[in-house]
């Protein structure tokens, strides 16, 4: 999977990014906010990432992908997309590294995310999920045209604040700086 914007570049997330994501899962907010992958080494976030691959590939277009910024060619973030036992639609992820937080990246990759799951797998609504104290996140989706819809225990450490997408006819995301 290869997407672009003006500004970034969303791929498969490869081994070779393991330490770009061992600095991300040990991020302060990535463990608070999303989950402690207790990763204490990049041979250890290698494991995890060859894993993990092994799995997207089984998921037909799904799983983990690396949000690189085409001006250095850095890896900045994650997106996500995937399918959980708990619930019906497609969800959307996101988390980047502190220092490109607040400067749109998360706005631009997402957009881009959600259009590929519109175009991909043709579903009438994606969802997104938070911890409900991740005001931040929570902001940025409803700034996206998401809704609250919520709580739901999707994951095993607690309730999670649901947020859904509904897509229209004339939904058409493919410029993320509109």
């Amino acid at each position: 999977m290869l997407l672009e914007s003006d500004r970034l570049i969303i791929r498969d997330a490869k081994v070779s990014d393991a330490p770009f994501y061992f600095e991300l899962f040990n991020d302060p907010d990535w463990i608070k906010f999303i989950s402690d992958k207790n990763l204490k080494s990049i041979k250890e976030t290698e494991k995890y990432l060859d894993d993990i691959l092994l799995k997207n590939l089984q998921l037909g277009g799904l799983g983990f992908f690396t949000v690189i910024l085409k001006k250095t060619n850095k890896p900045i973030g994650t997106s996500t997309a995937l399918q959980r036992e708990k619930v019906d639609y497609l969800d959307i992820g996101y988390g980047f590294l502190p220092e490109y937080r607040g400067k749109g990246y998360a706005t631009e990759a997402t957009k881009l995310i959600i259009e590929y799951v519109r175009n991909k797998f043709e579903q009438e609504k994606v969802l997104a999920f938070t911890m409900p104290e991740n005001k931040a996140s929570q902001k940025l989706l409803k700034n996206l045209g998401f809704t609250y819809v919520g709580l739901q225990n999707i994951f095993d450490d607690g309730e999670d604040s649901v947020f859904e997408y509904q897509f229209t006819p004339n939904t058409n995301l493919s410029n993320p700086l509109v």
